[in-house]
Parts: structure tokens; C-alpha cells; sequence
């Protein structure tokens, strides 16, 4: 393998990511991501080691880092803006390993992009990100004091307490990396996280997965990273102590020690074929009669002398970083070699090459089995079980009659969805699970209706965007002396863009021409609730 080669910090276009490259331009890719608030530097203690045998491909988010301030508010935007990056440089197939929003980026391109991806690690991430309110209310803060405030808590979300107070050159760096994010760039990241939800979805991941969480992360701690497991079919689980949410800085040994093992070993290859495209494997069969088996025990491989963690609220013992493997069968004595102080978890990891007991060739039906038909999407959109084959189709019809092709429903569609995933965005859960929740016999029918007409109907109109929307409904209530509702329509104008001097700018058009005693009382609403949502946490 050729010597180390590092290309320097290419800027980003339109569509595009800042990056940097590292290692042999030979080797095989592996991608580094990084966490909301800082840069590619995030990885540096990881390069050394990586570049032994992969070429590294580290980006920046859009606004980090020095890198042009343009926007993305969607984490399959961001990807796709990776994906685009990676095409101009060449890279088709690689390995991806991502900490926070980073991770979020990961787990989209395992479900959007499959077939690039080799190996992927998750680093602090979720499959969802707290909520969505607390996401937008981070922009709401960062639109109206910039990134201060931000700036300030990052070492407490970051670092345990013990390692910020022996680092103190480490916790200023990520103090001014914080400060010198463009704004808007972290706001709109705040957006991507506050619509990233794939607990659905997880399942769908088809790659090897190393899930890796610092013990102390109380950003996306241990519970989130066994909700990533628990979904994701071929996943293992690392606990690093005495690590928080950026562990790549805080334990940097250990993590390397742990994505160099994980893409050493669960690197996905492509086919040999002329063509270089890799076969797909076939869909694991799924007996739809035979009873589901009791969960085998957990099979603990310790080091002597190591305490093993029992339990969602335990720790691993010091230096030890915990691997669980769902779903595979224990090892032979000495059969896999583990990092120093490494505890593995679960029901039985398989020795390389080995298969598991009772394992079933591909394509072959486990005795005593049904095969479950495979949904096959009906015109109208919902899907209906195909058909099953010879005496079982014959049954199905006998029982259920003649089928018939149900026509597809006339005009538009309901938009009650629509205006209930704008109304949230809006106005923030909260908010709205609140209304709902009250919501009776009585009141029922007026919350469906405003749900389906005024959010469904008029907000989704691409006409006019929100912030203009917000400015109209903030004149219109103050007009009519509706100041219960101006009070959440003023939080939902600042989630909607709106700064304090610009709601006040709207206030002082409505005391010329609504009248000065409705302005004042609107201005005296308005300012409590701007300094409530607007006040940085001390």
C-alpha cells in the first residue's frame, strides 16, 4: 500500500460538502461524521490509526467549520448532499462511521442508499433526537442570541465533568468551534434533527452496525443506543466508560480500538463479477405459524476479573468498553479476540466463518413452516397479502369471496394528515397534544376541523411562506382581541422564523391600523412570551 496521502480541506458548492481526505487513495473509504456544533477536527485523534488501512473521508456540516452557509434543514438533504460529494471524488462503495447528527446521516444512507454502504457505525446517535419542540425551541434561542448561549452549555453536553475540568485547552476548542458556526447553518441542522424520526424504519437497516455510546452520554445515551439495536437486525451495541457524548474525543483509544475491529471484520464486499455489482441477498423466510422460540440466555465473555453490567442502569467495569451482540450464538473458548478489557454481550456472537447451529441454507423453508405472503401494494395505496399459491389460494377465496378491484377513491386527498404534521410544526407538540387530549364528545368535531381545513387546507398553501403566514395571523388575532391565541401564535411565529424585532415590527403596524389600546395589550402578550422562549438556560 502506497504512503499516506492527505489532500487539503476542499470547499463545498450548492450541493455539496466541505471535506478532507486522509490515507492511500487505494485503499477502501471509510467516512467520518460529524456531530451538530463542530468540525472534522472531531476525529483527529482517530486518523493515525484509520489511515493504516482506509482512506478517510472526513466532512464538515454545512456553516462548521469555516464551510459556506448554506443551510440544509432535512437530514436526507444533508445526505444527499454527502452522496453528491462522495460522486465527485469518485467514491461509490464505503464505509461510514457518524457521531450524532452524523449518525442520523448514517442510519439515513443504510436506508436510502444501501447499496453504497459496506459497514456503518453509529456514534451518539438515535433514531430519534429528544423532540421535535426541543429542537426548534435550540433555534428559536440561537435566532434571537446567536450561538452564545450554545456555545456555553457545549462543554456540559459534551464532556463529563471530570474530563472538562482536567481539559481545559480541549473544552475552549469546542467552546469557539461552537462560536464560529454560522447560525443559520446550526439552525437549520436544529430542523433536520427536530423531522428526524426512523424508529419505523430500522428494520430496513441492512448493514452491519456497530453501535457505540459513551456511559455518560445524557445527550443520546445507553437507552437510545439499545432502542438502535434492539431495530436493527444485524446490529452490536459498545459502551465506553467514562465517555459522554463526544467519546471520539474524550476516550479516543478506545473508539478507535472499536471502528477499527468493527470495519476490520463486518465490511460488507461486492461481488466478484465483470459487472461490480453486488448480489442482493434473499429476504430471510418468516414462519407465519410456528410459535416464536424463547429468547436464549446472554452469553457474557469477561476478562478476569471484569464486572459485566446486568442491567439498563449499570456501568461497565473502568477501561471496559461493553459489545453486545443480539441474535448470535455464543462463542468457543478463545474462538474471537477482543480489545483489551473489552466485555462481549449476547446471545452467542458467532466465531468468523463459523455458521450458527441450525442455520438455514438461503432460499430453504425450516420444516413445519408457512411462508407469510408478501404484501403486494393494492391500487389504492394500502396493502393487501398476495395470493398464497395451489390449496391455499383456493381457501382464501372460498373464504373471503370473489376478489375485487376497488376502485381508487375520487378527488383530492383528506388533508387531515397534512394539517396535523404542519399544526405540530407549527405550534410544537405540545401544544397540540394538549388540545387533543382535551378534545370530547363536544369539542372532537371543531379540533378535527381546524386540523383538516385551516392547517391542511390554507397553512400547507405554497403561496405564501410561513414567516409571511406568521406576521398575517399575528395582525389578524391582535385585530379581532384574540389574545389567548396571540400568545401561541407568537411562539409559533418565532419556530416559523420571526425574530423579537420583527413580531415588533408587526405589533407596531397593528397600532395604526387596529387601534393603539389593542397593540398595547398584544405587545404586553407578546413580550412574556418572547422572553420566555427567548432566555437562554442559566
Amino acid at each position: 500500500m502506497s504512503q499516506t496521502q492527505t489532500t487539503e480541506p476542499q470547499p463545498a458548492g450548492p450541493l455539496t460538502l466541505q471535506y478532507r481526505s486522509d490515507g492511500p487513495d487505494e485503499a477502501p473509504v471509510l467516512i467520518l461524521g460529524p456531530s451538530l456544533g463542530t468540525t472534522w477536527h472531531m476525529w483527529d485523534r482517530q486518523i493515525p490509526e484509520l489511515v493504516r488501512q482506509w482512506r478517510v473521508v472526513r466532512f464538515d456540516l454545512p456553516g462548521h467549520g469555516g464551510a459556506p452557509a448554506q443551510p440544509a434543514t432535512s437530514v436526507p438533504e444533508l445526505t444527499d448532499r454527502l452522496l453528491a460529494t462522495l460522486d465527485e471524488l469518485g467514491v461509490h462503495r464505503f464505509g461510514y462511521a457518524g457521531c450524532s447528527i452524523g449518525g442520523a446521516i448514517g442510519t439515513d444512507l443504510a436506508l436510502r442508499a444501501p447499496h453504497r454502504l459496506a459497514s456503518l457505525a453509529l456514534i451518539a446517535s438515535s433514531p430519534r433526537f429528544g423532540t421535535a419542540d426541543e429542537f426548534r425551541q435550540r433555534g428559536v434561542i440561537v435566532r434571537t442570541n446567536g450561538l452564545d448561549p450554545m456555545a456555553r452549555t457545549a462543554p456540559e453536553r459534551w464532556f463529563t465533568p471530570g474530563f472538562a475540568a482536567a481539559q481545559p485547552a480541549i473544552v475552549e476548542w469546542a467552546v469557539q468551534m461552537v462560536r464560529t458556526t454560522d447560525a443559520a447553518s446550526y439552525v437549520g441542522a436544529c430542523e433536520a434533527l427536530a423531522s428526524f424520526d426512523v424508529r419505523a424504519d430500522l428494520g430496513r437497516v441492512g448493514v452491519p452496525t456497530l453501535v457505540l455510546v459513551g456511559s455518560e452520554d445524557r445527550v443520546t445515551g445507553p437507552a437510545e443506543a439499545r432502542h438502535l439495536v434492539a431495530g436493527i437486525p444485524d446490529a452490536r451495541l459498545a459502551v465506553v466508560p467514562g465517555a459522554s457524548h463526544l467519546a471520539p474525543v474524550e476516550q479516543p483509544a478506545a473508539v478507535t480500538d472499536l471502528l477499527v475491529r468493527h470495519f476490520s471484520t463486518s465490511w460488507q464486499a461486492v461481488s466478484d463479477s465483470s459487472t461490480g455489482m453486488a448480489a442482493l441477498a434473499a429476504p430471510p423466510v418468516v414462519p407465519a405459524l410456528a410459535a416464536p422460540a424463547a429468547p436464549a440466555p446472554a452469553v457474557h465473555a469477561v476478562p478476569p476479573g471484569a464486572a459485566v453490567p446486568a442491567g439498563p442502569g449499570d456501568t461497565a467495569a473502568p477501561h471496559a468498553a461493553a459489545l453486545h451482540a443480539p441474535g448470535a450464538a455464543a462463542h468457543a473458548p478463545g474462538a474471537v479476540a477482543h480489545a483489551p478489557g473489552a466485555v462481549l454481550h449476547g446471545p452467542g456472537a458467532v466465531p468468523p466463518g463459523a455458521a450458527p447451529a441450525g442455520a438455514v441454507p438461503p432460499g430453504a423453508v425450516p420444516a413445519g413452516t408457512v411462508p407469510v405472503p408478501v404484501p403486494v401494494p393494492a391500487p389504492g395505496g394500502a396493502p393487501h397479502a398476495a395470493a398464497a399459491p395451489g390449496a391455499a389460494q383456493a381457501a382464501a377465496a372460498h373464504t373471503a369471496g370473489p376478489l375485487v378491484a376497488e376502485p381508487a377513491a375520487a378527488g383530492r386527498p383528506d388533508p387531515y394528515d397534512a394539517g396535523m404534521k404542519v399544526r405540530r410544526e407549527v405550534l410544537g407538540d405540545a401544544h397540540v397534544d394538549r388540545a387533543m387530549a382535551a378534545a370530547d364528545d363536544f369539542s372532537g368535531d371543531f379540533q378535527e376541523l381546524i386540523t383538516r381545513y385551516a392547517w391542511g387546507e390554507v397553512w400547507t398553501r405554497e403561496g405564501l411562506d410561513r414567516r409571511t403566514r406568521s406576521a398575517v395571523t399575528l395582525t389578524a388575532l391582535v385585530a379581532g382581541g384574540h389574545l389567548d391565541e396571540l400568545a401561541f401564535h407568537t411562539r409559533a411565529a418565532l419556530r416559523n422564523g420571526l425574530s423579537p424585532a420583527e413580531i415588533k415590527e408587526v405589533l407596531l403596524q397593528t397600532a395604526v391600523y387596529c387601534g393603539v389600546p389593542a397593540a398595547n395589550s398584544a405587545f404586553r402578550v407578546a413580550r412574556r412570551v418572547i422572553l420566555e422562549e427567548t432566555t437562554p438556560e442559566a
